[in-house]
């Protein structure tokens, strides 16, 4: 039996006294190592390929590489606490200026967001309190790649217009521990120390519970 390879294209033979008795049965093409089957149809044995080729899936496009602007490092006195900020809103932008101060926090803020996301790769800070929308998207991803120390070691609160204030449902899909609505701008103060309590109280649980495990 002759037969042409529907890898290879290439023309084999097949000694008739050597093929299978059976209705279907197959072999690997000897060039591409492809399985080749073999199925009888009457006194005649049809070839085909039995490999079916997959398309490859297109690839996912590749987000070109953010050009950053060089930015100096926050140098504080060492020990310091530091607050970054990065809000539009001048009444939450004011609320948190002040309430920061209040509790004896260097603060640093970016003119926008490519700025402030420098300065997230550059220094580590405390607390990031940032508007969520448009303008901080891609804030938002920085955030997100972070490893889990750097990640665990800051208080993020985030600011906008995708659900209420301490609703736990947005700040987990937005990846913050706290969320407050923008709207709420009169109570930005008292939001903002909320979110550094709780925060605080979070961790010393935490503590206490790994305390309690290494006993």
């Amino acid at each position: 039996m002759q037969f042409t390879s529907p890898y290879s294209n290439k023309e084999f033979t097949l000694p008739d006294e050597k093929l299978p008795s059976a209705d279907r049965f197959s072999m690997k093409c000897p060039f591409t190592g492809k399985k080749i089957l073999f199925m009888r149809v009457g006194d005649k044995i049809r070839v085909t390929a039995g490999e079916q080729a997959h398309e490859a899936a297109p690839e996912a496009p590749v987000k070109p590489a953010l050009i950053l602007p060089q930015v100096e490092p926050d140098v504080y006195p060492p020990g310091s606490k530091v607050a970054f900020l990065y809000l539009q809103d001048s009444t939450w932008a004011t609320a948190a200026q002040t309430l920061f101060k209040g509790h004896d926090y260097y603060i640093s803020n970016a003119a926008d967001e490519l700025e402030a996301i420098a300065k997230l790769r550059l220094n580590e800070y405390d607390v990031l309190v940032a508007e969520d929308g448009e303008a901080g998207v891609r804030l938002q991803e920085e955030v997100a790649s972070w490893p889990g120390g750097k990640r665990r070691r800051t208080n993020v609160v985030l600011v906008g217009s995708g659900g209420t204030s301490n609703d736990p449902k947005a700040a987990f899909v937005k990846g913050a521990n706290a969320y407050f609505a923008l709207s709420d701008g009169a109570k930005a103060s008292d939001l903002l120390d909320g979110a550094l309590t709780g925060y605080g109280l979070y961790y010393q649980l935490l503590d206490m519970a790994r305390k309690q495990m290494e006993e």
